[in-house]
């Protein structure tokens, strides 16, 4: 695939991810009956753990911690790969999420139709930013663990999703939402710093010897 086809193909996927976007809510928030089985579908879910009302709970408390957690690792193996471009990708990545995600959040109207806070919600910038970072992660890392990062970032952004909804910090729509915008800002970041299938640096071991490269 030339360069060119492949931020073609990268600004598609972030256009079809944003228009998913928006189309969610529509659905979801711009119409009662949306409204009413996306709270509906939060309540259910919030009452099998036993949260009648929004509570803190364990990821209230350590979300931040866990983010820069990440943070660092992220940062550490774009150190060990010694290479600018993934470091570079992955702030686009994460700064992108959730600056799009905020954006969103606090300049979108919810309709108010009576059903449940009048406050827009949509997107969850909390899975936004869980959603690209573990997507950031995944990028950055060696190929040869890739597929185990891989898994483990996805389990932990379901993890989260479920979480804000059992909290009722967020609807399923917002998580959605936040889902969808994480996906935007990693295909728009692949358009503008590609990494994917390109080769970068690899840790030099013994002092005196070439570099050598090794697939993103």
């Amino acid at each position: 695939m030339t360069n060119s086809a492949h931020r073609i193909g990268a600004f598609t996927c972030a256009v079809i991810a944003f228009g998913l976007a928006v189309a969610s809510f529509a659905m979801f928030v711009a119409s009662y009956p949306g409204q009413a089985a996306d709270d509906a579908a939060m309540k259910a879910w919030a009452a099998r753990w036993g949260n009648d009302v929004p509570t803190t709970g364990w990821l209230g408390d350590h979300q931040l911690i866990l983010l820069a957690v990440i943070g660092v690792v992220i940062g550490a193996a774009c150190v060990w790969r010694r290479s600018t471009r993934l470091a570079v990708h992955a702030a686009a990545v994460i700064l992108g999420a959730v600056a799009a995600a905020v954006f969103l959040k606090h300049g979108l109207d919810r309709p108010s139709f009576g059903v449940g806070t009048a406050n827009n919600s949509f997107p969850s910038n909390t899975v936004a930013a869980f959603v690209a970072a573990g997507m950031a992660l995944v990028v950055v890392v060696p190929q040869r663990v890739r597929t185990v990062v891989a898994v483990g970032s996805s389990v932990g952004a379901v993890v989260v999703s479920a979480a804000v909804v059992a909290l009722q910090w967020h609807r399923p729509s917002d998580v959605i939402g936040g889902w969808l915008i994480a996906i935007a800002a990693a295909a728009a970041a692949e358009c503008l710093v590609p990494v994917r299938g390109r080769r970068v640096a690899a840790h030099q071991t013994n002092p005196g010897t070439r570099l050598h490269t090794v697939q993103s």
